[in-house]
């Protein structure tokens, strides 16, 4: 009996020896990426009325712009005069109400030119008034209201 005690308590004293000495499997991460779903799609419907929502809303935006922008020209022909700095801060005021008007109407079947159009538009607007507030010259100013102009342009064309 003692025999088969001690032949037992050897069995596990080498089983857990062996079990000890033994390295465990290295874990094993498996990533499934899933296909990206699809791109939604909208029936023509969707789609005008989606740009005519863009189209009407960057037109608003731009009578106001434009109102704003002639009024800060007239007075920055005498940046000395007291109308330049409140006409410069009701263009500022004025360019980035309407801009973010024009994003918030911009649903999501809104056709890609006139999506590109309308943030090339803001994308100039936003540079104008950066030029303006920074008191750049005339002439150094200039390339920025040729960029207005070509987007508004642009704008125009798309939403014909």
């Amino acid at each position: 009996m003692l025999a088969l005690a001690l032949l037992l308590a050897l069995s596990a004293t080498v089983m857990s020896a062996v079990k000890l000495s033994q390295s465990t499997p290295a874990a094993t991460t498996t990533t499934i990426t899933a296909p990206p779903p699809p791109p939604p799609s909208y029936s023509p419907d969707q789609v005008a009325a989606a740009k005519k929502e863009a189209c009407g809303a960057s037109d608003t935006a731009d009578q106001s712009m434009l109102a704003a922008q002639r009024n800060f020209f007239d007075a920055a022909r005498d940046r000395q005069s007291p109308q330049y700095h409140p006409a410069l801060g009701n263009f500022q005021l004025v360019a980035m109400l309407e801009t973010q008007y024009m994003q918030q109407h911009l649903p999501p079947a809104t056709p890609k030119n006139v999506l590109d159009a309308i943030n090339n538009y803001i994308t100039a607007v936003i540079a104008l008034v950066d030029a303006n507030t920074r008191e750049l010259s005339d002439h150094d100013a200039q390339p920025f209201v040729l960029a207005v102009r070509n987007a508004g342009d642009q704008l125009d064309k798309v939403c014909e």
